[in-house]
């Protein structure tokens, strides 16, 4: 065990590395209990509490840091510009109202309440409610230019199992585009548990470059190679992409 956080203790698997809750939770009662739109805002108000001088730095500093949904975007657009995509957790459709200029899009997302409002901006048939590992199957194999999972992996318990059903939707050739905390990341060291990638219990995983790599192969994906500014340990984000052969 690494530490602890009221009930919940984070651990370190002793061959792989990989960081992650030691417990787990069902589907139903994270969908219940821990809604992400109603964590993020209980999170942000403790952090404003407890940590009002990064809080106000961090909105002094928001009008040079490029806008969320434009940098997934970007991200995604690098690897693909048409076809089919659907998005992994897709809140509530942000990137998706973007997405759809170029992509014929759909959209899974576990959140009710965020469901609800994905479908008041994208087509309600283009958007499925329900745990991702279960839905994903229900659409076609081989039949997806572009999977993107951004703010997804670290809510899933299985996340093997996420990154199973995003190869197994992908057309061959087709590419998972990937956005979650770093953990590498340097202020993640130097801060600790008051690190901002820390959301307990909604994060169960925090992955590394090389953890995420290695869970791309490990499910028969090719990690892409990462533009320099990507890689640098400055950014509490991690963004990575792979693609099915």
């Amino acid at each position: 065990m690494l530490t602890r956080r009221g009930p919940w203790e984070i651990v370190e698997c002793a061959s792989c590395g990989m960081v992650f809750i030691g417990s787990e939770l069902p589907y139903d009662v994270q969908a219940r209990d821990h809604d992400w739109m109603q964590e993020h805002a209980k999170a942000a108000s403790e952090r404003k509490q407890k940590q009002p001088v990064f809080v106000a730095l961090s909105h002094l500093l928001k009008p040079l840091r490029p806008n969320t949904n434009g940098r997934m975007l970007s991200q995604t657009l690098r690897w693909a510009r048409e076809g089919k995509l659907v998005d992994f957790g897709c809140g509530d459709a942000g990137f998706l109202t973007l997405a759809a200029k170029y992509f014929d899009v759909t959209g899974i997302e576990l959140s009710p309440r965020c469901a609800e409002i994905s479908r008041q901006r994208i087509s309600p048939e283009k958007i499925l409610e329900g745990p991702v590992t279960e839905l994903a199957s229900t659409l076609p194999a081989n039949s997806f230019d572009v999977v993107t999972q951004f703010g997804y992996i670290e809510h899933e318990w299985q996340p093997v199992a996420g990154l199973r059903a995003a190869h197994r939707v992908l057309k061959p050739g087709g590419v998972t585009v990937i956005k979650t905390p770093n953990y590498a990341s340097w202020n993640r060291t130097i801060r600790g548990m008051d690190w901002c990638g820390y959301h307990i219990p909604a994060h169960c995983n925090y992955f590394t470059p090389r953890t995420l790599g290695e869970m791309f192969r490990k499910v028969g994906f090719e990690p892409l190679a990462r533009p320099l500014a990507d890689c640098l340990p400055t950014s509490d984000s991690l963004w990575m992409a792979a693609r099915k052969p």
